[in-house]
């Protein structure tokens, strides 16, 4: 684990967020649909350990979660999520 993901909370696999995104079913317009796609993109593609392939995070719904999504995919997406996620320190 990197230095820098020491203190963190949870963690999750960078492919198991990645496909994450098949929870997503609403249509978006474009501009609001690259908004989620790069905030997908920068978790899963760049901003996890590379030493172990996780992300590390403290706070699912700030970091990981598109503000953009509805309601209904919001929902969708967090159980998906919380189906991976595992406590590193408490």
């Amino acid at each position: 684990m990197e230095e820098i993901n020491k203190n963190k909370k949870y963690r999750i696999g960078s492919v198991y967020y990645e496909f994450s995104g098949r929870e997503i079913k609403s249509g978006y317009p474009d501009n609001v649909f690259l908004k989620i796609d790069d905030l997908l993109s920068y978790w899963s593609d760049y901003n996890f350990d590379k030493t172990d392939g996780y992300i590390y995070f403290d706070d699912l719904e700030k970091e990981l979660v598109p503000p953009e999504l509805t309601t209904t995919d919001r929902k969708r997406f967090i159980e998906y999520l919380e189906k991976g996620i595992e406590v590193v320190n408490k």
